[in-house]
């Protein structure tokens, strides 16, 4: 087909090196561009921190309810304060179109000033925001990688979108001369092989097939990242210097990775009643204090091949382990034998069932240093480094579902510790009182159920998903200290959570219900206008739309508020 206005046209030798010299300069600008706001906001933290070192000597904190934060509130500045909070707020809601998520807004905004960018240009940076350890994006914006990974997924939609331009516009090129034959060109094809692998790409990461496979998209995702570029450059020799940065940032990236990854012995235990395991691993001294520095980090796991000596080493997936890398929050920091302690939950996934059969054949009270299982673990990761100073709140509001308070919990112990006075409370909700046997036995117990400002809610039946001893699929009987077992463990979870029955105190009994969480958020509002609030929620995502929705309401009033929402899936 053809359009009126163009029209193909037999350039010269000569023509056509100016051509590929305005191509590689528009290329160049677009790179130079995408890279403008990341700069730009690295300018601005560095001025407010040289002005805030300044004026800090002539400064005060004044109190909430103190009147020179009032008349600040009332002034002009006051209001454009509140206005930009309020705009960041809405900038961070959901699209949603047809009842489905596509993104925040301030995503969208982002997409539209992008739209002319030149595509392969625009790939290093898409490769930089998905990175993991050496990510400089995330180090300047002081985020995760999970939270950058967002911007690589709405690039990645652009630079989509115009590499499809691109090939339909040859496509109709090659049909309108009648050059069909040049798609067996060893350069042309090769653009097209790096097509149909960029297909595969984005057919594997759409949500239905990720949460089908996530191993699938995790290969497949990895595999075309790295031949893809290699075939554009065979495509495109011009577009060499953008690829080979692309696939630079890449191998430093994993290179990295690899250095920072610690192999350590690891003991396997099935919480009874439940479908969860605990880990507790191992590792080497020089590490533990990072993690000790930043509770509510997490770690990436893999198998090493060591822990898969009942795999064939020639099997499927025995190679298939060598790519699997899953996230799982540090729990707990062992004070005195320095391990770490993780809580996985058994949803039908490779690793997680290969972790279940691992502790199916081990019984921790009887394991030795031999019968130990070594685990490859590598991090710390996650934004939780990079929080702002708790102590600058003066509310604080924790909110888990089920398995995620390992991520709230450490955080609270670390907040209580360093300011016992600090107003914050924990609110955890799981649906069985199985899920929340591993913080409120051992060494945790007293911290949890002592605790008047943490609220556990089981919103199900106390007694649900405990089987009798010899049923199929009971949970192994539960040690005492004394040495007798108990079978099933239920005696034990139960008689943990009702351990103060006659405490006048928000404890699991007391709220055998869910957790109301609109009247909990306006609570923690409605202390002051000029109060400083951090929520933070780790759960479903049903939880975190409905908390967030709550908190919206205030931060629409122009109300200080931080927000943070942790979470793996996408």
């Amino acid at each position: 087909m053809t359009w009126p206005g163009y029209h193909f046209v037999d350039l010269s030798a000569d023509e056509k090196q100016v051509r590929r010299q305005t191509l590689d300069q528009y290329g160049l600008l677009a790179q130079l561009s995408a890279l403008t706001l990341v700069v730009a906001i690295l300018l601005y933290r560095l001025a407010t921190r040289a002005t805030n070192s300044r004026g800090a000597n002539g400064d005060y904190a004044a109190v909430p309810s103190s009147p020179v934060l009032k008349v600040r509130r009332n002034s002009s500045a006051g209001h454009w304060g509140a206005r930009s909070r309020r705009v960041r707020w809405w900038l961070g809601e959901d699209v949603v179109v047809a009842g489905k998520v596509y993104g925040q807004r301030d995503h969208y905004l982002h997409l539209t000033k992008r739209v002319g960018l030149v595509a392969i240009s625009q790939w290093p940076l898409q490769y930089l925001l998905a990175l993991k350890s050496l990510n400089p994006v995330a180090y300047i914006l002081r985020s995760s990688h999970e939270q950058v990974n967002r911007w690589h997924r709405v690039l990645a939609r652009v630079t989509s979108t115009l590499l499809c331009l691109h090939a339909a516009l040859y496509l109709n090129f090659f049909v309108q001369r009648d050059r069909l034959d040049r798609l067996g060109d060893p350069e042309v094809l090769a653009g097209v092989m790096a097509f149909f692998g960029l297909c595969l790409l984005l057919s594997t990461a759409l949500r239905p097939v990720r949460r089908f496979s996530y191993r699938l998209f995790f290969i497949v995702h990895l595999a075309v990242g790295i031949i893809a570029p290699i075939l554009i450059i065979i495509h495109a020799v011009p577009s060499k210097l953008f690829l080979v940065e692309a696939l630079g940032a890449l191998s430093v990236d994993l290179i990295s990775r690899k250095m920072d990854t610690v192999t350590g012995k690891a003991t396997v235990e099935s919480i009874p009643g439940t479908n969860l395991v605990k880990i507790t691993a191992s590792i080497p001294h020089a590490k533990i204090n990072r993690f000790r520095g930043q509770p509510g980090s997490h770690i990436y796991l893999s198998l090493p091949a060591a822990a898969r000596k009942s795999m064939s080493a020639a099997s499927i997936s025995h190679l298939l382990f060598e790519l699997l890398f899953n996230p799982f929050t540090v729990a707990a920091v062992g004070d005195e034998t320095g391990d770490l302690t993780l809580i996985a939950r058994h949803c039908g996934g490779p690793m997680t069932r290969a972790l279940g059969k691992l502790a199916a054949t081990v019984r921790p009270s009887t394991t030795t240093d031999e019968d130990k299982i070594p685990l490859s673990i590598e991090g710390p990761y996650g934004a939780a480094s990079r929080f702002p100073p708790f102590a600058d709140f003066d509310r604080i509001l924790l909110v888990a579902g089920g398995v995620g308070a390992v991520f709230t919990l450490p955080l609270y112990r670390s907040i209580v510790g360093e300011n016992p006075g600090a107003k914050v409370q924990m609110v955890w909700a799981v649906r069985r009182a199985g899920d929340a046997t591993w913080a409120v036995t051992g060494k945790e117990a007293q911290f949890v159920l002592t605790d008047d400002n943490i609220h556990l809610y089981v919103t199900g039946d106390m007694a649900s998903g405990l089987e009798s001893p010899g049923r199929p699929g009971s949970a192994p009987a539960a040690e005492r200290a004394d040495g007798s077992s108990e079978a099933g463990g239920g005696q034990v979870e139960m008689s943990a959570m009702y351990r103060d029955r006659r405490r006048d105190r928000y404890t699991s009994q007391h709220n055998r219900k869910r957790p109301d969480l609109r009247r909990i958020v306006d609570d923690l509002f409605k202390h002051g206008q000029e109060e400083r609030v951090a929520v933070l929620v780790c759960g479903p995502r049903e939880m975190a739309e409905d908390v967030r929705a709550y908190v919206g309401v205030w931060a629409n009033r122009g109300r200080s508020v931080w927000y943070h929402k942790e979470g793996f899936g996408f």
